[in-house]
C-alpha cells in the first residue's frame, strides 16, 4: 500500500491521504473466524440497544483510523435519508411542498435538478408561482409591476377560469427579474420618457391624489373634479362631478371609483360611465 504525504503551504502541517478501501483485497474468512463472528451476533442481538451501541463503541476505540475511515464509508449511505422523495410516499405532499417553498429562486432551481421526485413536488406544488406571489406580497417594486402586468396570473384564478401550468411561472419569474433590472437601469442613467398632464382649470392649480393603471390615469383635483385620462394618448375621457370640495383621495377597481373630498362626503362612482352611485355625509 502506498501513503502520500504532503504538507499543507498555509500551516504547515503534514497531511496523510490513504487510498479508498480495496474490498477486492479482501481474504476470505477462516472458519474459525466464520464461527466465532456467527457466536458474536447471537450475543449481540440479544442485548438491549443501549448494550449494543456500547459495545460498538469499545469496538470502534480498539481500530486504527484506517479501520474507521472504511467504517465511515460504509455508514454514509445508511445515514443518508432523502426526507423530500420520502414525505409523499407517507400521504405527506404538502408537508414536503412546504419546506420546498421556503427556497430562494437560485436554490428553488437548483432543488429541481436533484432528481424527478423533487421536480415533481415543485411542480405539482407551484412553488414557483408562490415564489412570486411571496415577492409581490413583501416587495413593493413587485407589488408594483403585478398590478400593472401579471395580477391576472396571480392569487385566485378568476371564476371559470383556470391558473397558467407550472412552467409558464417557471419562466415568469426570469422574465420579471429582467424587467425589474431593466426599470432600475432606466431610472439610474435617466432613461426615462416624460410626458405632462396639464391639469389646470379657472379653479384648479392642483392634484392631491391620483392612480393608474395601463389602460388610464384617475386623478382627484382641486377644482372639486375627478378627471380619468388615457393613458396612451393623455386625452381627458370623463370628468366625474358632484363633490363640492377638493377630492383628497380616491381608490378604484374594474366597476367603481370611490372618492373622498374636504366636503365631508364619500362617493361612489360607475368607472365605465362616470354617474354617481351613491354619496354619504361623513361630517360629525
Amino acid at each position: 500500500m502506498e501513503i502520500t504525504r504532503l504538507t499543507a503551504s498555509e500551516n504547515n502541517y503534514p497531511m496523510t491521504i490513504l487510498p479508498p478501501y480495496d474490498t477486492a483485497r479482501k481474504k476470505e474468512p477462516s472458519a474459525t473466524f466464520n464461527t466465532e463472528r456467527e457466536a458474536c451476533l447471537k450475543y449481540f442481538e440479544k442485548w438491549s440497544e443501549t448494550d449494543q451501541v456500547e459495545f460498538v463503541e469499545n469496538l470502534l476505540a480498539r481500530m486504527c483510523h484506517y479501520q474507521h475511515g472504511h467504517i465511515n464509508c460504509y455508514l454514509k449511505p445508511m445515514l443518508q435519508r432523502d426526507f423530500i422523495s420520502l414525505l409523499p410516499k407517507k400521504g405527506l405532499d404538502h408537508v414536503a411542498e412546504h419546506i420546498l417553498s421556503y427556497l430562494d429562486a437560485d436554490s428553488l432551481r437548483n432543488a429541481e435538478l436533484v432528481c424527478k421526485e423533487w421536480f415533481r413536488v415543485i411542480s405539482e406544488g407551484m412553488l414557483w408561482k408562490k415564489l412570486i406571489e411571496r415577492k409581490v406580497r413583501t416587495d413593493t417594486l413587485w407589488r408594483g409591476l403585478a398590478e400593472r402586468r401579471m395580477i391576472q396570473y396571480l392569487f385566485k384564478p378568476r371564476p371559470g377560469e383556470n391558473h397558467r401550468p407550472h412552467d409558464f411561472y417557471r419562466f415568469l419569474y426570469p422574465q420579471i427579474i429582467r424587467d425589474i433590472d431593466s426599470i432600475e437601469s432606466n431610472w439610474r442613467n435617466g432613461k426615462h420618457v416624460l410626458q405632462r398632464i396639464n391639469c389646470r382649470s379657472e379653479n384648479s392649480k392642483g392634484v392631491y391624489c391620483l392612480q393608474y393603471d395601463d389602460q388610464k390615469i384617475v386623478s382627484g383635483l382641486r377644482d372639486n373634479t375627478i378627471k380619468v385620462w388615457d393613458r396612451s394618448t393623455l386625452q381627458c375621457t370623463k370628468v366625474l362631478i358632484g363633490h363640492t370640495g377638493s377630492v383628497l383621495c380616491l381608490q378604484y377597481d374594474d366597476k367603481v371609483i370611490i372618492s373622498g373630498s374636504s366636503d365631508s362626503t364619500v362617493r361612489v362612482w360607475n368607472v365605465n360611465t362616470g354617474g354617481d352611485i351613491h354619496h354619504a355625509d361623513t361630517s360629525l
